[in-house]
């Protein structure tokens, strides 16, 4: 197709069909992520504006496990701390495989 003879109701239809694909294609997480800036708010729901690796988000989470290992050994809440150790272990034996 030559764009310099293309006429005006093709254009037009051309335009129509360019813009349902933009839409369709903006409602998917992961392009919002790719290419639209962050909200504070959107960061803290958990969105990122770019897809974590592995290794990121097993490191996040002993962060968070510890976290509360640490509060639950504080609280004297022995049983619960002992099954988030276990938990740590765990994702401590996939990221030393990594």
């Amino acid at each position: 197709m030559n764009i310099d003879n293309i006429s005006d109701e093709d254009l037009e239809r051309l335009t129509e069909k360019v813009l349902r694909k933009l839409i369709e294609r903006s409602h998917s997480p992961q392009w919002h992520q790719m290419n639209t800036p962050m909200t504070i708010g959107e960061l803290i729901e958990g969105q990122l504006p770019f897809k974590e690796r592995t290794e990121e988000m097993l490191i996040a989470e002993v962060a968070r496990l510890t976290t509360l290992m640490n509060m639950y050994e504080s609280q004297e809440e022995y049983m619960k701390a002992a099954i988030i150790k276990r938990k740590l272990e765990i994702i401590q034996d996939k990221l030393s495989k990594l």
